[in-house]
């Protein structure tokens, strides 16, 4: 029974750790020392600092954003131009190299940031919403809670890392 318990509770936790971090797959077709090289040099250029053990990064610091006019905030190397890599609170990435030349890059993504980024709007839609009359008030305190959750966590915590990912990867 506690081994049962103990499972439980492991499954209860990785449920509760999955909306904080996203994790995916990368498959592309370079020698995982080469696509280690490729991932150094974006994570650099977005100002990630980061240490690399063996085939594995791990990110120390992210950028930090507050203000919109901070360059950080902007990159060129997607086609929105914000730097994603400001609204996550972690990076780790595992490359594993098959037999067939093939590598496999696994990539952990802490969105912590961007879940307090997405409490900051939240909060400010309801004090917004506050003294309006209440229909009006509910949808657009529903509306800003989806465009936050959408565009800070999925979008930006989620597809857009992926996608400058994919691109540096298989582009170059």
């Amino acid at each position: 029974i506690t081994s049962q318990n103990q499972q439980l509770r492991a499954t209860r936790s990785e449920g509760k750790v999955t909306m904080m971090n996203k994790t995916f797959q990368v498959i592309c077709q370079l020698p995982a020392n080469a696509a280690l090289g490729r991932i150094e040099a974006i994570l650099r250029k977005e100002g990630v600092q980061y240490t690399s053990t063996g085939l594995a990064i791990a990110s120390i610091r992210m950028p930090i954003v507050i203000f919109g006019i901070q360059s950080k905030l902007y990159s060129h190397s997607n086609w929105v131009g914000v730097n994603p890599f400001a609204f996550v609170s972690g990076i780790d990435l595992r490359f594993e190299q098959s037999g067939n030349g093939i590598t496999q890059v696994e990539v952990r993504v802490n969105r912590l940031r961007g879940l307090l980024w997405v409490t900051f709007w939240v909060s400010c839609a309801f004090f917004a919403v506050r003294t309006m009359p209440q229909p009006g008030g509910v949808i657009l305190f529903v509306g800003i809670a989806c465009m936050a959750w959408l565009g800070i966590l999925s979008f930006l915590g989620g597809y857009l890392i992926k996608k400058e990912i994919s691109d540096c990867l298989i582009h170059r």
